[in-house]
């Protein structure tokens, strides 16, 4: 899955994948997108992959997050 909330390693090892993905999203769209006037749809997916790996950066980087606050 692409975004699970209770496992930091998951999601930082995805929000980096989620880098590697932008940048090739942003060389598609830059390469590919005048042509194949793909345009909207590809600033629509790089959009929100910015916004997931946002959240997951936040979640995987966050200290305060309540995994680290569990008591067992």
């Amino acid at each position: 899955m692409w975004f699970v909330r209770d496992q930091e390693n998951y999601q930082k090892t995805f929000a980096w994948i989620n880098v590697v993905a932008l940048i090739w999203g942003w060389w598609v769209y830059f390469g590919a997108a005048p042509v194949a006037a793909l345009t909207g749809w590809l600033m629509a997916v790089n959009i929100a992959n910015i916004v997931v790996a946002i959240l997951q950066f936040y979640y995987g980087y966050n200290t305060n997050n309540a995994s680290h606050n569990q008591t067992a």
